[in-house]
């Protein structure tokens, strides 16, 4: 019996080497980024945050070339969003908060 790769390795170490080896377009930095996944482990440890990242990395893809993107802190965001309509599915939140938050006013 082997362990699988996911067993293997700590959810930190797989994130940064993720971030390092596959997430081309982001800008890695050996001082803020273990730090800060850390800290991104800690505080949303009821998302799975390897997911997450992996879905976050396709939407970075899909934008244009020349839009400005702070990863960081954008990836944060993508987070608190992804916990709030976990605690509030789509199906619970009012037709007009839907609305605005997909017109990006939220």
């Amino acid at each position: 019996m082997s362990l699988e790769p996911r067993e293997i390795l700590p959810k930190l170490d797989r994130l940064l080497t993720y971030l390092a080896k596959d997430f081309d377009e982001y800008p890695f930095h050996d001082g803020k980024d273990p730090k800060y996944f850390n800290r991104l482990i800690e505080e949303f440890a009821d998302l799975d945050i390897e997911e997450e990242l992996k879905q976050y990395h396709a939407w970075i893809l899909d934008q244009p070339d020349h839009k400005k993107i702070y990863y960081r802190s954008r990836f944060r965001t993508w987070l608190k969003t992804c916990r709030q309509f976990r605690q509030h599915p789509v199906s619970s939140v009012p037709n007009w908060l839907r609305r605005r938050y997909v017109q990006g006013r939220y």
